[in-house]
């Protein structure tokens, strides 16, 4: 088994390295220009992105104080933020959330008991994530023309009848009594409010790199398509979206123009997600480090 996950990381790996230095190949850009005039946009799309890490380290911390299962878990906000972008570089380099999101319980905890519970709450705040970002994709899909609007009910009355038959199940059903209890009990409205920032802020820190390569004011289609290319990224078996967005960015391109834009603004805004946790890594680890020291 360990032998099958391996040759399929590797084949994940080497899919997005070959596709995306496909779509890159033919582009036109220097990057020592870039620097050299657009520095206040990368620093704007690294300022946007720390506060996305910054509410959706919030939005996990209140998920647990929500339900207050075990003290061993309840950490501070510090150690949210630490765990949360160290899971995040993991995620922008391995191919599956599923490897970020289980380094997260090489946590304060050590009781083995809490570790289940711990895991549980990882995974709901996951669940959270995607549930906004994909409510998202959704409005971006019918601004965009990719979906009719028809198909834009149909797909949130789904949400709401898996919703209600999901609260409506025994909690031993199928040993699935940890997901039906968070759907029994709602976490606090913050939880929802935290996720929502965290997903916009994402998706702004895309337009600015968008935006830093046209010379008029990005319109408001440009804030959907990089609210779309945000929700691509979350496709199960990629390297954080890796490939994905950029494969998305050239597919709904207009022209030449923008089909680099958008592919250039993807590859930028990735290449910032893993610098941006890097910066809340170390500043974390430092803070801890002080904190230990004094």
């Amino acid at each position: 088994m360990r032998t099958l996950r391996l040759i399929l990381s590797l084949l994940i790996i080497s899919v997005t390295v070959i596709f995306t230095y496909d779509l890159v190949k033919g582009l036109n850009f220097d990057f020592l220009e870039y620097l050299d005039e657009k520095y206040q946009f990368l620093f704007l799309t690294l300022l946007t992105q720390i506060f996305g890490v910054y509410f959706s380290s919030k939005r996990w911390k209140n998920c647990v104080e929500s339900y207050n299962e075990g003290k061993n878990i309840l950490f501070t906000f510090h150690t949210y933020f630490f765990l949360n972008a160290r899971a995040n570089i993991i995620n922008n380099f391995l191919p599956s959330i599923l490897f970020g999101d289980l380094s997260k319980l090489i946590s304060p905890n050590k009781s083995k008991i809490s570790k289940k519970t711990e895991l549980k709450f990882i995974f709901i705040d996951r669940i959270i994530g995607v549930f906004t970002l994909f409510n998202f994709g959704l409005i971006s899909f019918i601004y965009l023309d990719l979906i009719s609007i028809n198909l834009l009910f149909f797909l949130i009355l789904l949400q709401i009848i898996l919703f209600i038959s999901l609260r409506n199940f025994d909690k031993n059903f199928l040993n699935i009594q940890s997901i039906v209890f968070f759907l029994k009990k709602l976490p606090s409205f913050n939880v929802f409010v935290f996720s929502f920032f965290s997903q916009l802020l994402f998706s702004i820190s895309l337009l600015i790199q968008i935006y830093a390569f046209k010379e008029s004011l990005s319109s408001i289609k440009d804030l959907f398509t990089s609210i779309y290319l945000n929700f691509m990224g979350i496709v199960p078996f990629s390297i954080n979206g890796w490939g994905v967005r950029e494969w998305s960015a050239a597919r709904i391109s207009m022209d030449s123009f923008e089909h680099d834009i958008l592919i250039i603004s993807s590859i930028i805004f990735g290449i910032c997600f893993s610098i941006s946790n890097l910066l809340i890594f170390v500043y974390t680890t430092i803070k801890k480090d002080s904190t230990f020291k004094s």
